[in-house]
């Protein structure tokens, strides 16, 4: 009985973190695959205060057993004679009427087993979860392999690796592309980050922008690929950045700066790596410094004017990776002024009561890294994109972090393209990742051959076409798929099996945005969102 109380905590605490059941193989994938990659940001408080639960969890287990014991050898007497058959009916029937309230009111009952695991010893085992609760009001789709197949997604991928550069402009303009760790949307704002805001109201800012996925990978994939990161796992597409290829293509130097370099962890080495760059510069992580550091190397990079022994350089395209707002969220002191704002050793995962004082925390962090990227901005000629890698929830789904839902929180990130070229417009239809490549391409006064092989549209031009979006997930072959039109609806999108090799698509049922299964959504048919998805992407057999 002991063990099993343990295994409830033990079950509250993971679920509260990361929204995944203990005993679960989204569980066990986490934590043989992606735990180690992840020890570099644990903080020695966070290490702590593990050590402490962990013990005082063994120590209260020993407690209960040993006081167990002691009371049973207090009770027994040498001539009892229990009869066990009595004992167990008696404690069949005190169960069964426990159960009754919570059997009387199910529906009640099996949200709060989910909501507040705590409530309900048996929500450990998962078998109560949102996940699982999604009703489907399309007809089950039984049979899908009419609809994706193997040579469709040869198709694609013939398309994208013969898409050449056909046309370039006389004077193209330098590009930065600023790629900031965890950033949510809401951080764009004139008291939080001015210099970035400042930069968003004269530019092409993207008001309801996704990224890739809910993980660094699958975003920064998606970015530099004009691609859904579906097809992250295709060693084709991600060993190939088209991004790398066709600036280069165009005449373009390019350089990548960043205050880390644990690429291979998640999976990023194959396009982040000295071989795609003709200057890669990254260090391990120094806390401010090393994205300090990064940031002066861009710029040197971005104001080098003259190349040894020619009149003129080539164009350059600098790709910046900056970090101060990944937790634990770097803050200079001067920049502490959302309060009460928590220390860098705040507890993992923390309540209700801590969210303020974390999100103000990373508020200030977003300000410090404003502050420390402004002299980057100030080049009216050079072309700049400004991204999150993905979103950051601060218990808005029920979790903390990201790469654990396909969530508003984890996967919503601005998108700002100012400087050169640009238009000044704000877009308010859902935009991907995708949509940055084939922009800033078009902002750069390249033309392609085949600009259908990208996923993504030009959100500079002035019709702009509508798609479906799939946002893939970190931990699951899934993704979620977004209407470009449909802002501001109960549902969020539709989640889907979705793999490429093999091919395999299936629908999971309409989403909200705290990543929830919805029963019965208003004007949502998920057969038809699937099959725009499909048609777009892959076929044009589909009706």
């Amino acid at each position: 009985m002991t063990s099993w109380w343990l295994w409830v905590l033990a079950d509250l605490l993971v679920f509260h973190w990361i929204g995944v059941r203990l005993i679960s193989a989204d569980a066990w994938n986490l934590f043989s695959t992606r735990i180690p990659s992840l020890v570099p940001y644990i903080t020695f408080g966070v290490m702590l205060r593990w050590a402490f639960a962990i013990a005082a969890l063994i120590a209260i287990g020993w407690a209960c057993y040993r006081g167990t014991f002691v009371l049973a050898q207090s009770l027994s007497l040498p001539n009892r004679n229990l009869n066990a058959l009595a004992a167990m009916y008696a404690w069949s029937i005190g169960i069964l009427l426990t159960a009754i309230p919570g059997l009387a009111t199910w529906s009640s009952t099996r949200e709060n087993m989910v909501e507040m695991p705590s409530r309900n010893a048996f929500g450990v085992t998962g078998c109560f979860d949102q996940i699982s609760l999604g009703i489907n009001t399309n007809p089950p789709m039984n049979s899908t392999a009419s609809l994706l197949t193997a040579n469709d997604v040869t198709r694609r991928l013939r398309g994208f690796r013969f898409n050449a550069i056909q046309e370039t402009d006389s004077q193209p303009p330098d590009i930065l592309v600023v790629v900031v760790e965890s950033l949510r949307p809401e951080l764009i704002h004139p008291s939080i980050m001015p210099n970035v805001h400042a930069r968003a109201e004269h530019g092409l800012w993207m008001q309801s922008h996704h990224s890739g996925g809910n993980a660094s990978s699958l975003g920064i994939f998606s970015l530099v690929n004009g691609l859904d990161a579906i097809w992250f796992y295709l060693s084709q597409v991600r060993f190939d950045p088209a991004m790398n290829r066709l600036f280069h293509q165009a005449g373009y130097e390019l350089g990548f700066f960043g205050g880390a370099d644990d690429w291979d962890a998640f999976q990023m080495d194959a396009f982040i790596n000295s071989d795609a760059y003709d200057t890669f510069q990254v260090e391990p992580r120094d806390g401010l410094s090393s994205d300090q550091r990064a940031i002066h190397s861009a710029r040197d990079f971005l104001a080098d004017t003259q190349s040894a022994g020619t009149k003129s350089r080539s164009p350059r395209l600098a790709v910046l990776y900056l970090y101060a707002t990944h937790s634990p969220f770097l803050v200079a002191p001067e920049h502490i002024r959302n309060l009460p704002s928590a220390r860098a050793d705040y507890p993992l995962p923390f309540g209700p009561d801590s969210r303020d004082a974390v999100w103000n925390r990373y508020r200030n962090s977003a300000r410090t890294l404003d502050s420390i990227l402004a002299p980057l901005l100030d080049d009216p000629q050079r072309l700049v994109a400004i991204v999150g890698d993905h979103g950051e929830s601060f218990l808005d789904d029920g979790t903390i972090g990201h790469g654990t839902r396909l969530s508003a929180a984890q996967v919503r990130t601005p998108a700002i393209i100012f400087g050169g070229k640009s238009v000044s417009r704000e877009v308010h239809f859902n935009t991907s990742h995708a949509d940055l490549l084939p922009t800033l391409i078009s902002l750069a006064g390249i033309r392609v051959s085949s600009p259908s092989s990208f996923d993504g549209v030009d959100l500079s031009a002035d019709t702009l076409r509508l798609r479906t979006i799939a946002i893939a997930d970190y931990l699951r072959p899934q993704a979620l798929l977004l209407e470009s039109e449909r802002v501001d609806s109960e549902v969020f999108g539709v989640q889907c099996e979705l793999s490429l090799r093999p091919p395999h698509v299936q629908i999971l049922g309409p989403k909200d945005e705290r990543g929830n299964s919805l029963a019965s959504p208003t004007g949502t048919d998920s057969s038809r969102i699937l099959h725009s998805y499909l048609r777009e992407g892959f076929s044009s057999r589909l009706p």
